[in-house]
């Protein structure tokens, strides 16, 4: 099933009608970690923003954790109750299909799209320690800068599954 894509518009009007309080920066488009890392005039700490599947299943997890650390899905897996060769990267037709942003795109605020709740949102204890946690607003050429509580309160507002875990 293939849905519309998400849009920058919609991201900001849902920030606006759960009155989360935001922060925005436009700026060059950037996909990956070291792309944001590298952008001039930006003095925060990077978010890495990952879209995991349970193998064979139906089952999909969003993991935002602070940028330079990597992904040890040894550690990962069985904090998810998962075996580690159950977990791998979800595809980008998947990516589509459930969040309706493409790779790059990849972000909370698209978990509107996720109409069946078939994703666990992941957070990176250390995000807690974030003054200011930077977000795609469904396009890769604007962030938006929110506190961590106000994190929470937008997966809250999509009605997700929120998982808290110490080591990535």
């Amino acid at each position: 099933m293939y849905m519309s894509l998400a849009t920058y518009e919609e991201a900001i009007a849902f920030l606006q009608k759960n009155k989360i309080t935001y922060k925005e920066r436009q700026h060059e488009a950037v996909l990956t970690v070291n792309d944001a890392t590298n952008l001039k005039d930006f003095n925060f700490p990077v978010i890495k923003n990952l879209f995991l599947k349970k193998k064979k299943s139906e089952q999909f997890f969003l993991c935002l954790l602070v940028g330079q650390k990597k992904v040890n899905f040894k550690t990962l897996a069985p904090q998810l109750q998962l075996s580690r060769s159950k977990l791998t990267f979800a595809t980008e037709e998947e990516l589509t299909n459930i969040l309706g942003v493409k790779p790059g795109y990849v972000t909370p605020l698209a978990l509107t799209h996720d109409t069946n709740k078939q994703v666990t949102v992941v957070l990176d204890y250390d995000l807690k320690n974030v003054h200011s946690i930077g977000i795609h607003p469904n396009t890769n050429v604007a962030t938006v800068f929110v506190k961590y509580s106000d994190l929470l309160k937008i997966i809250e507002a999509t009605q997700h599954k929120i998982l808290e875990i110490n080591s990535i």
